[in-house]
């Protein structure tokens, strides 16, 4: 089958308690085949992956014209002396020079338009001067906030509420006109069958709590979609929550955080060896990687991360051609 590219809008219409992760949407995925068209249906997909073969490859969800922020190699003192004159010629005092690139350093996106300039370019040097020259404009978009909701407690045997006592869960509420764009590179799905994955998943909810209303969603599934990339790249930046496997990169530049995941379904109210996934290091949205060789993707699936040897976790980059300097 040939590789169709879709770009996946999600227009929240609910708080939403889990974040637009690829590996927490490729889960959401995988029960929506199951409860559609059967567990041996389940089984033929992810027998489609292997170590050469990725037949849906996904990125985490971004903001509507953003991307997430590369992570570089840090300026050199050179470097910071050179943007310091520089602030300095518009009159711009060591104090405020230190107060905006501390600022800066909070920035977790970069507009789309601004990675076209950069792409064939790209160093923290470069997106700072461009920023300060006025050609990019480095701002988070002002799409959320989060703020603590408050619950009864329940007593689990009696199935009654506690008197007394409450429990707060963050969640995150997104302004009315709110867009996330996910992007998709797939060989395995018809459209049809693409569409009515998401139906379902919007339907049913996404992440936690989706059960009480939490992570409700409308979708549009737009086909081809254009991200800028560097002509002659020397390195990946990952759009997606990674799990590196050897021989991937030779060096490069990240953040990463550990996931604890959780099994979703019908699993999730019991199975042996319980609902959570053993602790799994992921490389996060926006590290960049040096290769010799680019590759339609990179990572794989992770097996062994539950007792159920059937269980894996999606560790698989979808990359955005780079060329860094």
């Amino acid at each position: 089958m040939p590789m169709a590219r879709y770009r996946l809008i999600i227009k929240p219409l609910s708080p939403f308690q889990t974040p637009l992760h690829s590996d927490t949407l490729f889960g959401h995925i995988c029960w929506a085949l199951r409860y559609l068209k059967g567990e041996a249906e389940l089984l033929k997909f992810l027998k489609a992956f292997d170590n050469d073969t990725a037949p849906l490859i996904l990125s985490s969800g971004f903001p509507k014209d953003y991307l997430p922020m590369p992570v570089l190699r840090p300026l050199s003192i050179e470097e910071e002396e050179m943007l310091r004159q520089k602030y300095s010629e518009g009159k711009c005092t060591s104090l405020k020079f230190a107060r905006e690139m501390k600022s800066l350093k909070k920035v977790s996106h970069i507009q789309i338009s601004a990675m076209e300039i950069l792409k064939d370019d790209l160093s923290y040097y470069n997106i700072n001067i461009k920023n300060l020259m006025g050609e990019i404009l480095l701002e988070n978009p002002k799409i959320s906030k989060t703020d603590e909701v408050w619950h009864n407690a329940k007593n689990r045997l009696t199935d009654r509420v506690i008197e007394g006592k409450l429990f707060a869960k963050h969640d995150t509420f997104f302004d009315e006109e709110t867009e996330f764009n996910v992007y998709i590179e797939d060989t395995y799905f018809e459209r049809e069958l693409l569409c009515e994955i998401f139906d379902f998943i919007s339907k049913s909810g996404y992440g936690a709590d989706k059960s009480v209303g939490r992570g409700a969603f409308k979708y549009d599934l737009l086909d081809e979609w254009g991200l800028p990339e560097a002509e002659h790249p020397n390195a990946f930046l990952t759009l997606s929550h990674y799990h590196p496997k050897e021989g991937d990169f030779k060096d490069g530049f990240y953040d990463m955080a550990t996931k604890f995941g959780k099994i979703g379904g019908h699993w999730a109210s019991g199975i042996d060896g319980g609902p959570f996934k053993m602790p799994l290091l992921m490389i996060n949205p926006g590290s960049v990687f040096f290769s010799d060789s680019y590759k339609p993707f990179y990572g794989s699936l992770v097996s062994n991360v539950h007792k159920q040897l059937g269980v894996v976790h999606y560790g698989i980059a979808m990359p955005l051609k780079v060329r860094v300097v």
